[in-house]
């Protein structure tokens, strides 16, 4: 299987240079780009974006730590599709902890995983609903690349864990080519915490061309170090190619979305602190001014992967959790906002999502306030 996909020597070649295994410290982050911005005709990337419209993330499944999506008790069910398309959403993000049971010897996948995802696309797909798929939870990368406690960049291990990433994605691409273009997006690397933007920039870039030669009409989907903010995109280069979107994730302010168990005190709903529509017209101001359309309107087109409150219904924590209706307003409010500013979006999460579930999978009930917050 693995003559299919390009040589660790190969990939090599396709891209960058790669570091010289010394041990110096990681490059210094990118300086803006904003006064090189050059036009690109995104219309590919938006008509994908709008497909994508009104999404929900299937997390804590394929993304799991175990051998198939049932590691932490939250599988996906073939029903599920069927309810969310029921409420309302037009597509989904299926998380995948692809390095799971592959085989660094050849740089393979799991073929049971392989098959699973895609058994679970099809199913998105029959449903009616788009599909962003990507690599999620990649710790053993972004752990070598110096982010996470405990981790320090070891450039050895760096390049050794990225080439058996890019060959993954070789072969995780061209499965992809099952699906039409407009029933997939691929989106490189979630939440990359790697304390170098330059080391993800290049990251980014050498996935890009790798999914780009074997998924040629697919939409890829770019992500930013410090866990994927909207923020950092000065930080990125991103192509010109106009079949992209750019995605960044929302939970500010961290002390009302992150209560609890998810590292801040209970509060209850003193601190909602929303401000996403400003927040979205900035990010959006950004985007313009760094990556413009040539239709001199919009910009790169923008999605919102992640967003939501851990709290009320069905988590609870000493103290005071936030409230089943201030945790849907809050949910509204930056749907809302996404939504008024051209974005796509997708909420974490569907069901057992470690208190940030709007879909109860027991009693087969929206907890309160949803889709209805998602869905307006």
């Amino acid at each position: 299987m693995i003559k299919k996909f390009l040589t660790a020597m190969a990939i090599g070649s396709l891209i960058c240079a790669c570091d010289s295994g010394t041990t110096a410290p990681p490059p210094a982050t990118p300086k803006s780009n904003s006064s090189t911005a050059v036009p690109v005709d995104y219309t590919a990337g938006r008509t994908m974006n709008k497909i994508l419209g009104r999404g929900i993330n299937l997390g804590n499944s394929w993304d799991s730590d175990g051998s198939d999506d049932s590691g932490w008790g939250n599988p996906i069910r073939d029903t599920d599709f069927a309810v969310i398309k029921a409420a309302g959403f037009n597509s989904v993000r299926i998380p995948v902890r692809w390095q799971n049971g592959s085989d660094y010897s050849n740089h393979t996948v799991d073929p049971n995983r392989l098959a699973g995802v895609l058994e679970d696309i099809r199913l998105a797909i029959a449903n009616g609903l788009a599909v962003v798929v990507n690599f999620h939870h990649y710790t053993e990368l972004n752990c070598a690349g110096g982010g996470g406690n405990g981790c320090t960049y070891n450039p050895t291990e760096f390049e050794a864990e990225k080439t058996h990433f890019l060959m993954m994605w070789a072969q995780v691409a061209q499965a992809m080519g099952e699906f039409q273009d407009n029933q997939v997006v691929l989106e490189i690397l979630n939440e990359p915490i790697i304390p170098s933007a330059s080391l993800v920039n290049q990251l980014m870039t050498e996935a890009y061309a790798i999914i780009r030669m074997y998924a040629p009409g697919k939409t890829i989907m770019f992500e930013t170090y410090h866990a994927a903010k909207f923020e950092d995109l000065e930080s990125l280069k991103l192509p010109q190619d106009g079949n992209i979107i750019f995605s960044g994730h929302y939970y500010l302010p961290y002390v009302y979305t992150h209560q609890g168990p998810h590292g801040n005190n209970c509060i209850g709903d003193a601190v909602d602190g929303n401000t996403a529509e400003k927040d979205m017209r900035s990010y959006v101001g950004l985007a313009y001014k760094l990556y413009p359309d040539v239709n001199g309107i919009d910009q790169v087109p923008m999605n919102m992967g992640e967003f939501g409150v851990a709290g009320g219904e069905p988590f609870s924590c000493n103290g005071t959790p936030p409230s089943k209706e201030g945790k849907a307003e809050w949910a509204k409010k930056t749907a809302k906002a996404a939504v008024d500013n051209g974005m796509s979006f997708h909420y974490w999460g569907f069901g057992r999502t470690g208190g940030f579930d709007a879909y109860n999978t027991t009693s087969e009930t929206w907890y309160y306030g949803f889709p209805q917050a998602l869905i307006f």
